[in-house]
């Protein structure tokens, strides 16, 4: 399936594709491999989440890069932090973590550690009071970044939430007694694989 962000580009390339093929015939068919690569960029996979009320769900597909204790900046505690490294030839689709509530988002300009990259966070609140932030670092050229959950909507564990193209790095910030389940190295999917869980 072709996630909605790409359907506009995947169309028009394919307009263009058959628009060109019928006018120079046989000699365009190397060039519909530009038309397939671009759609499985843009693809939207399905996945199965996992039955896990205390689980936390990988919001990316990617690997895990980091996973210590650090200072939470945006909520000023002691937490766990998960950092995952998103592949430009990933699926694109971000999921939320943990089935909850939106309770803020900021977006701001990072200090000199992440060298000054956009970031957006998204802060979600579990029933159960735990609070988790998901961190969405870019850079570059490709800054543009879509979120579809609003502060005070809720969201469901594994659902799609928004969009990231060509991939960035992810940090999944958990209260310090969250348990990891995941060490750095590990390949990820997003609304499929536990990285970690809450401890009650």
């Amino acid at each position: 399936m072709i996630a909605p962000e790409g359907k506009l580009i995947v169309g028009l390339l394919l307009l263009a594709m058959l628009a060109l093929h019928l006018t120079v015939g046989f000699i365009a068919w190397p060039l519909w491999g530009l038309v397939i690569a671009v759609a499985y960029l843009y693809r939207n996979p399905r996945r199965i989440i996992p039955s896990a009320p205390l689980g936390v769900i990988s919001p990316v597909d990617g690997t895990v890069v980091e996973v210590q204790n650090k200072f939470d900046t945006f909520l000023k505690r002691e937490a766990l932090t998960i950092g995952i490294q998103m592949s430009w030839s990933g699926a694109y689709v971000l999921r939320a973590i943990t089935e909850g509530k939106i309770m803020q988002h900021w977006l701001h300009e990072t200090d000199s550690d992440t060298q000054g990259h956009l970031q957006h966070a998204i802060w979600i609140q579990t029933d159960e009071q735990d609070d988790v932030i998901i961190a969405i670092h870019a850079g570059g050229r490709f800054r543009r970044m879509h979120c579809y959950a609003s502060v005070g909507e809720r969201v469901g564990q594994g659902k799609r939430c928004g969009f990231i193209p060509f991939g960035t790095r992810i940090d999944i910030i958990l209260p310090i007694k969250a348990r990891s389940k995941i060490n750095v190295g590990d390949k990820v999917l997003a609304g499929s694989d536990l990285i970690a869980e809450f401890v009650h």
